[in-house]
């Protein structure tokens, strides 16, 4: 069975987040398994952007064929539909296979001959309006406009997500398969190597794009709440903003009396990252939404203790391994912070039980299931 699958956001972007991070994570497993025979599809006009050396950093090593379009900019196939009134997708990539898989709903086309899968990470915009910015929330309105026309199949990265779906769309449970996401396991793991050329002491985390959804402002409103009886606790904040830019996280950061022990080391790489991650207290992450949520299986991995909130894929992710708490309430984020940043018995326990919980997920797991996926569309 010949699978196309749409390679753009892992290569699109020379530093991949989220779903770019879901896309070359999955991508390589299914290429590793070798089940079936594969082409990845990606736009590059006039190839200004760079996305084939991307490819070849990211797929190279494996025996696929690239599929690069030059005649057509993603950002205008996302956006106009008299591009898919022109020519079909399989035309504009020069693509026959049984069954095409879509990384992101955003990159669906309206005119393609063959089977449709589309992963769909989370409806949020729809469940929490305002969490992304206007030219975002426009652009997944296209896109969910396109599902609800096209009816592909659907992969929702939790049940949480699958839920949202069926709220928001007309598309039925039995078109939807729940397959959850992993983290990089040759990448990710416990790293005890000095962080000093960051932080010094003891300090508690956040990492992730700074976004309104990952609710960075309550965690500096909880730190200040602390910091005072902890005065050598630091708080590190790790990451770069993304579409909307919220400058109120910002200010929070500045309008702090602890301010200089909040350290903004913006976008790290995987080695800063688990670095970070496996010398931390503790790892927050209260988000206000979330897909899935890999910033937790990772601190679990690394055996940090995670605190994060207590809604949508969240609980999914963390199972008992976690404390959870309101995502609105930052008086209980504050006490959860103090309790785990000062009781050694507690950090070791959500330690353990956290790398049990990590064990759980694997990108070879995860591939196995969206190849049965796979299956069942092609077969009808």
């Amino acid at each position: 069975m010949k699978i196309i699958l749409e390679a753009q956001h892992a290569v699109g972007h020379p530093q991949p987040r989220g779903v770019g991070h879901y896309t070359i994570g999955l991508i390589q497993a299914l290429l590793h398994r070798k089940a079936f025979d594969y082409e990845l599809t990606f736009f590059d006009y006039n190839r200004e952007v760079g996305n084939l050396a991307r490819a070849e950093k990211y797929f190279g090593k494996f025996d696929v064929l690239f599929r690069e379009c030059n005649e057509l900019d993603y950002r205008i196939a996302s956006r106009e539909e008299e591009i898919w009134n022109m020519k079909s997708y399989n035309e504009w990539t020069n693509t026959s296979g049984e069954v095409y898989h879509f990384m992101c709903p955003v990159s669906i086309p309206t005119n393609l001959r063959e089977n449709m899968i589309v992963t769909v990470h989370d409806i949020s915009w729809r469940s929490q309006p305002g969490i992304i910015s206007p030219n975002a929330t426009m652009l997944h309105d296209i896109a969910l406009e396109r599902i609800e026309r096209t009816r592909p199949h659907i992969i929702a990265d939790s049940q949480s997500a699958s839920e949202e779906i069926q709220r928001f769309t007309t598309i039925p449970a039995e078109q939807i398969d729940v397959v959850y996401q992993s983290y990089d396991e040759e990448e990710i793991y416990v790293d005890k190597s000095d962080v000093s050329h960051i932080v010094n002491g003891d300090y508690i985390l956040f990492v992730g794009t700074f976004e309104r959804k990952k609710n960075i402002t309550r965690i500096v409103q909880a730190f200040n709440q602390i910091a005072e009886k902890h005065k050598e606790l630091k708080l590190v904040l790790a990451g770069k903003p993304t579409w909307d830019n919220p400058e109120e996280i910002y200010d929070s950061v500045r309008n702090s009396p602890f301010s200089e022990r909040i350290i903004l080391p913006g976008y790290i790489d995987v080695k800063t990252k688990r670095r970070l991650i496996s010398n931390a207290l503790c790892f927050v992450f209260p988000s206000i939404c979330e897909g899935f949520g890999i910033p937790v299986l990772e601190a679990m991995t690394c055996g940090c203790p995670v605190i994060t909130a207590d809604n949508t894929s969240l609980p999914e992710v963390g199972g008992d391994a976690v404390v959870y708490v309101n995502a609105y309430n930052v008086e209980q984020l504050a006490f959860e912070m103090e309790h785990v940043v000062t009781s050694e018995s507690l950090r070791k326990d959500m330690s353990a039980r956290g790398v049990v919980q990590a064990k759980k997920f694997s990108w070879d797991k995860m591939a196995e299931q969206v190849e049965s996926v796979y299956q069942k569309v092609r077969n009808g």
